[in-house]
This record gives structure tokens, C-alpha cells and sequence, in this order.
């Protein structure tokens, strides 16, 4: 998500949805690089357009994660089981693992959301008027659809992909640890993550923030050999805040009423 680096117009509020929402702020700051003139931004900002914009976003790096790992390897389908009817259950049951381990994250950020320390009310304050409102107006389903899309095409990339190619790549230095799990792959996990947190260039806590959930997510894979842990993991973290988010805004909109 070579690392792609989403920075916003300095013309234009940096968009977050919330402080530590994983999907909508590089999707937000990737459209205002291309938003037309103010004059022109009403026509244009419309929920299905956003929709369609953010959905298409994400799955272009699904797609680029596998050209690379098709181009260079490694593949990045290799952590993805094939899909096999007579053994429907163990896939199932590995997504309800990523769906529940979305539940630690969600914690983690409520705890951190509760400090009072001004970078953490920094990132509360950084909200975008159009874009973000007008990605709050999706329903709930196509909300849903977002993060799904969210969800694959940055687990593809960063971990499917990034994380194994960087492991390849120093194991062919030699650099192999010895130890039942390369020393590669620890590197490995630790450097794709700080690869996804600079992919959401809001602010440097935010930054930080998106590397632990790199390094989550990453330990995810590592543990289970399932890409769709996190996969299933991200998706779920990404529709929650989101659908929450949303709801809050309606009441708070109500309540101004």
C-alpha cells in the first residue's frame, strides 16, 4: 500500500474517521488528491460515488499483490486455503477466529482513546467535512463491503505479500536464525509493519498506532499459517468502527435538531 503514501491536500482538513480507523483515512486522503475544485466537489462527493471509489481502491491492491507475487513472488494465495465444499467448516470457523480477534483491537483503542494526552486529542479533532461525511452517509451493508475490501486487498498486500517477500529476501542474505521459525520472518513482520503504518500518514501516533496492528495482524498469519484470519480480523475492526461511527454521527445530528 514500492510503498504507496497517501498525503492529503494541504488546502484540505486531513481526513480521519475516527482516531484510529485502519481503512478510512488512507481512502479519504487518496481521494482528496484527486477531488476537483470547490465548486465542483458537491457533484462530485456523493455516497455511491465513494463507495465505488473506495471498494475499487482496495481491491487494486488485491490485485497488485498478486501481480507481484506472480511478477517477483512470492505468491501472496499461497497463505489463502483453497476453497473445498466437503471442508466448508474449518474455513468457517477460521474466519469466526478473525471476526472474534477483532475484539482485542477494539478494546486496545477504547483504552487508548480514554487518555487524555493531546496527540491522542489531536487525532479526535481531525476530521473532514465532505469526504468523511459523506462516506458516514453509506449504509450499513455497503459499509460492510468496504471494509471487506479493505481487509483483503491490504492483508494481500502487506501481509500475503510484503511480509514473505521481505523473509525471501534476507534468507537469500543468509540471514536464517536457525531456530524452528526464522529470524527472517520475526524481521520481517516487524519492517511490512512499519510499511502499514506509514501507508497512514496522519499523524506520527497514528502511524504508530497502524504499525501495531501490522505487527497484530501480521502475528495473526504467523500463528494460524491462515491468511484469512486477518483478513476476516481487519474487515471486522474496520466495519465495527465504522458502523458505530456513523450511528454516533446520526444521533449527534439528531440531537442538534
Amino acid at each position: 500500500m514500492g510503498v504507496l503514501k497517501f498525503l492529503c491536500d494541504n488546502e484540505r482538513s486531513i481526513v480521519c474517521l475516527d482516531p484510529f480507523r485502519m481503512i478510512e483515512d488512507s481512502v479519504a486522503c487518496q481521494a482528496s488528491l484527486t477531488m476537483p475544485p470547490e465548486d465542483e466537489q458537491i457533484d462530485e462527493q456523493n455516497p455511491d460515488r465513494v463507495f465505488l471509489s473506495a471498494a475499487l481502491f482496495e481491491l487494486a491492491l488485491a490485485a497488485l499483490a498478486l501481480f507481484l507475487g506472480w511478477a517477483i513472488g512470492p505468491s501472496a494465495r499461497a497463505m489463502v486455503p483453497e476453497l473445498d465444499l466437503k471442508q466448508l467448516w474449518p474455513l468457517l470457523s477460521d474466519v469466526l477466529l478473525g471476526c472474534a480477534a477483532a475484539l482485542p483491537i477494539l478494546l486496545f483503542i477504547e483504552i487508548i482513546r480514554r487518555i487524555p494526552w493531546g496527540p491522542i486529542k489531536e487525532l479526535e479533532r481531525l476530521t473532514d467535512d465532505g469526504m468523511l461525511r459523506t462516506l458516514l452517509q453509506l449504509r450499513p451493508p455497503e459499509l460492510i463491503m468496504v471494509s471487506l475490501c479493505a481487509g483483503i486487498g491490504e492483508e494481500l498486500l502487506f501481509r500475503g505479500w510484503l511480509m514473505y517477500w521481505i523473509a525471501d529476501s534476507l534468507e537469500r542474505l543468509g540471514l536464517t536464525g536457525g531456530n524452528d521459525v526464522p529470524l527472517s520472518i520475526w524481521i520481517a513482520l516487524v519492517i511490512s509493519s512499519l510499511v502499514f503504518g506509514l501507508f497512514h500518514p496522519i499523524t506520527k501516533l497514528y502511524i504508530f498506532l497502524a504499525a501495531l496492528m501490522g505487527l497484530y495482524f501480521g502475528g495473526l498469519l504467523l500463528l494460524t499459517g491462515n491468511l484469512l484470519v486477518p483478513i476476516a480480523a481487519h474487515a471486522t475492526y474496520d466495519a465495527l468502527q465504522l458502523i458505530l461511527t456513523a450511528r454516533n454521527e446520526r444521533l449527534e445530528t439528531t440531537r442538534k435538531a
